[in-house]
């Protein structure tokens, strides 16, 4: 690719800009779209990883969301206090604790990922399916490329 003067590049014509608008369009999309039930999206995607696999340590929800271990245990700690999650000791490893939904938790979580998914609706309805998913298989070869994770439908393989 020819370098180009600064001046010469419309905003327009700059990916990691359209990608930044896209980004906060879509973000913003979601947290109105599940504000009511008082959580955040990095919360959203706890919640939807434990429905579907209750008992993930904390370093397996990090490595399946690409966040750190940092900020799944904030998460975990909110949603803990909220009565949403318990964590648990792991039978095999003491030291590792298991995070499982509540009775209540697994009720909000239904709740946020179905709102979810009708912002994702909302925010990627203007593309065809067919466009969605070039667009998927597009930009999770960068996320591949930047991470050096495989990613699958539902987890990141580290």
């Amino acid at each position: 690719m020819k370098a180009r003067d600064v001046a010469d590049i419309e905003l327009t014509d700059n990916i990691l800009w359209l990608l930044k608008q896209a980004f906060y369009f879509s973000l913003t999309t979601v947290n109105d779209a599940v504000s009511e039930h008082g959580v955040s999206t990095a919360q959203i995607g706890v919640l939807r990883q434990l429905a579907g696999e209750p008992g993930l340590s904390g370093a397996e929800l990090a490595r399946r969301l690409l966040i750190s271990p940092q900020g799944v245990q904030l998460a975990l700690t909110a949603l803990e206090k909220r009565g949403l999650v318990q964590r648990k000791q792991d039978p095999q490893h003491g030291r590792i604790l298991q995070a499982f939904l509540t009775v209540k938790g697994r009720k909000v979580a239904a709740a946020v990922v179905n709102d979810a998914i009708a912002a994702h609706d909302k925010v990627f309805g203007v593309l065809s399916s067919a466009e969605q998913e070039t667009l998927k298989e597009l930009l999770g070869r960068v996320v591949e490329q930047g991470t050096g994770h495989k990613l699958y439908t539902d987890h990141v393989d580290n």
